[in-house]
């Protein structure tokens, strides 16, 4: 841990010990990242924007991941999200549990509302599986261009508009399936 912290302190032009004046700790340090890279760029909006039901339900999705996809498709976002991965999971663990809570499940039950099964039961493995698919899929444009170095989509808002659109379809057919599973 300390060799990586004085690795980190040559990479970014400062003493070792400067670094420790302001971390304490490797893990420290990595919260503070969570808080200042993924917690800081959560927005509110779209937890209110994906419940907001003056809009019709794929008009809201596409609203959230377009501003999602501004937000989120960051070279450092991406990157560090993939690095704490395959490191030490913290910061990836921590906000895929925050985007599963406050965004996905939301989002499940307001597909459920918009198809007319409306009920309260945990979401399936079908419905999980269906909702990464759509938001794993935004954040993979990001992977492609900042990991792999693929250029970003040409026109990202329809890029995510028609991924929005493939979810809804989808969901016609699997949710009602899954809730025909739950009442059978």
């Amino acid at each position: 841990m300390g060799g990586q912290m004085r690795e980190l302190a040559t990479q970014i032009g400062v003493s070792h010990p400067l670094v420790f004046h302001y971390f304490p700790s490797k893990k420290a340090l990595i919260e503070r990242v969570y808080t200042e890279v993924y917690l800081g760029r959560w927005k509110p909006e779209w937890e209110h924007w994906v419940k907001d039901r003056s809009e019709p339900f794929e008009a809201r999705l596409t609203r959230v991941y377009s501003d999602y996809a501004r937000t989120i498709l960051t070279k450092e976002w991406v990157r560090i999200l993939i690095h704490s991965a395959l490191a030490d999971g913290y910061i990836n663990d921590n906000y895929l549990t925050l985007v599963g809570e406050r965004l996905l499940r939301p989002i499940i039950g307001e597909a459920r509302i918009e198809l007319g099964l409306d009920d309260d039961r945990e979401p399936t493995e079908a419905e999980n599986e269906l909702i990464w698919g759509l938001h794993g899929g935004i954040f993979y444009i990001g992977v492609r261009h900042w990991i792999y170095g693929h250029k970003f989509p040409e026109n990202l808002p329809q890029v995510v508009a028609d991924r929005v659109r493939a979810f809804v379809l989808a969901a016609r057919e699997i949710f009602p399936r899954e809730a025909g599973k739950a009442a059978g």
